[in-house]
């Protein structure tokens, strides 16, 4: 494999920022980096437990989509991205 096994065990850590917006009735959260992934709570602590929840069930369900959507002969690997803190 091109990747080695430390690569692939630190590309199972990613980070990313939570965007905590607060309103009347909570928070609402986002990933910045993810805007499709948010979520809300009544608390801070709900909503990044919610947030998780969210950023779980989106990567799960495109996983499953893009098995769903490959056709022929595929080749899978993993694929670390470093995460750089902007300037």
């Amino acid at each position: 494999m091109w990747y080695s096994a430390d690569m692939k065990r630190a590309s199972t850590k990613n980070i990313f920022t939570a965007v905590f917006q607060k309103g009347r009735g909570g928070y609402t959260v986002w990933l910045e980096e993810m805007p499709n992934v948010i979520s809300e709570g009544k608390t801070r602590a709900e909503a990044t437990h919610n947030l998780r929840d969210a950023l779980a069930l989106t990567l799960e369900t495109n996983r499953i989509m893009s098995f769903k959507d490959v056709a022929g002969d595929v080749e899978r690997l993993p694929f670390p991205f470093p995460v750089h803190a902007a300037a």
